[in-house]
């Protein structure tokens, strides 16, 4: 996958003559970001700066780790990857804190919003509530969720969604680089087709504008001309804070055809359905890819079991003792008692179709519980949901079958 085009402006809108926002363009690594600064002159200002300092600082690290993935784009790799985008951040975050001391400035913090590409995979790692959109096909797709008070109560169910747009602690942040510790670093993992285009920008935008205004103002034939309309709207809407916009649009040469966003395949599955779509984008980076041909064993019965499987395409088998049970294809799942124990491969799983898979192992499962514990107490309520109800009609069948039993002895 190729950026065709990328182009970044900032502007520190109609009623600031202070720009706190600043904005990172590394074409050859490749690497974006935006920051937004708080505090105040000679707070705001240098702590957005100093974020992209530290970015900088770690480049050679971070293309490392991108030709490593590019090589080979295993779930270590891309994980090794999450690991050092969090390390970053945490640096930039304990610096910011300690000049915030030494200034004696309190409040001084900022936002960070990062992306980076390897092959046709982008990694958008992020604190605090600038954003990232993914134009697609002509829809607008939030791939960030802001890690402001407002929105926490709107995902935990307090609050509603009437009443999170007119809720001020929309613009209270209960996470930003400064805070004097480690952050939690949502790094999302997306993959790209031909004429994607990511957009980044500080919250000052979406502050002025409304999604929709927003999708309007793009034109994927005129990304520079879409950039300069998306501050000029923003600022013609009375935007009280300051704006900063990077947009990206991607292209290949030879566009692959049924090119399977991950997000897309997990949306209806058991384990994801009560998450958001920002969530899923987190949940990626855990799971492997796996392609199988026509007639090849997927697992085989007596087996030990780890991983829990979901097939993108094609299809399989599941049969135990030379009977098939049943056949399963597209969106469909298996395997999920594997991430709750230990335990052994009841059935045999083969495909009757050349297959892809996605899969997830207990031991990730459980490092996904441990990164991001709001998000794994959820899976793993529908995980224990799940084997509940398994449980029930196992008990029902067994009651059956001795109510027959006992019929015919009768």
């Amino acid at each position: 996958m190729r950026i065709r085009q990328a182009v970044g402006a900032t502007h520190p809108g109609r009623v600031r003559t202070l720009n706190e926002d600043a904005m990172l363009r590394m074409g050859k690594v490749p690497l974006y970001a935006v920051a937004d600064g708080m505090g105040g002159e000679g707070a705001g200002d240098r702590a957005s700066q100093m974020a992209l300092e530290m970015v900088k600082a770690n480049v050679a690290d971070m293309r490392k780790h991108l030709k490593t993935i590019s090589a080979d784009q295993t779930t270590n790799n891309r994980l090794a990857l999450g690991g050092a985008l969090q390390e970053v951040f945490s640096k930039a975050s304990r610096a910011i804190y300690d000049a915030a001391q030494h200034l004696n400035r309190a409040g001084m913090g900022s936002t960070l919003l990062l992306a980076t590409i390897a092959e046709r995979t982008a990694f958008v790692a992020h604190v605090g509530d600038s954003r990232a959109y993914l134009l697609r096909g002509g829809d607008l797709i939030r791939l960030t969720e802001d890690h402001t008070v407002a929105e926490l109560r709107f995902r935990r169910g307090r609050i509603s969604e009437e009443e999170y747009l007119s809720c001020p602690e929309r613009n209270l942040l209960y996470q930003a680089l400064g805070s004097g510790g480690d952050v939690e670093v949502d790094v999302a993992e997306i993959r790209l087709i031909n004429n994607d285009m990511l957009l980044l920008c500080s919250d000052g935008l979406v502050r002025a504008i409304v999604e929709q205004v927003l999708n309007d103002a793009i034109d994927l034939t005129d990304i520079a001309g879409s950039v300069r309309q998306l501050i000029r709207r923003a600022n013609q809407a009375g935007a009280d804070d300051n704006i900063t916009v990077i947009a990206l649009a991607f292209e290949e040469d030879n566009p692959e055809e049924g090119v399977i966003e991950i997000s897309q395949v997990l949306r209806n599955v058991f384990l994801l359905k009560s998450v958001s779509e920002q969530e899923r984008l987190l949940v990626a980076p855990y799971l492997e890819e796996h392609f199988v041909e026509k007639g090849q064993i997927i697992v085989r019965e007596g087996d030990p079991a780890d991983s829990f499987f979901v097939i993108v395409s094609g299809k399989v088998k599941i049969s135990s003792k030379n009977t098939t049970l049943v056949e399963l294809g597209a969106g469909k799942h298996f395997g999920e008692l594997a991430l709750a124990r230990p335990t052994k491969r009841s059935a045999t799983v083969s495909a009757i179709e050349d297959t892809q898979l996605f899969f997830l192992t207990r031991e990730r499962f459980h490092d996904l519980m441990k990164q991001k514990p709001e998000l794994g107490s959820r899976l793993s309520l529908a995980l224990l949901d799940t084997v509940g109800t398994r449980l029930r009609d196992l008990t029902n069948r067994l009651a059956a079958a001795e109510r027959a039993v006992h019929g015919k002895l009768e």
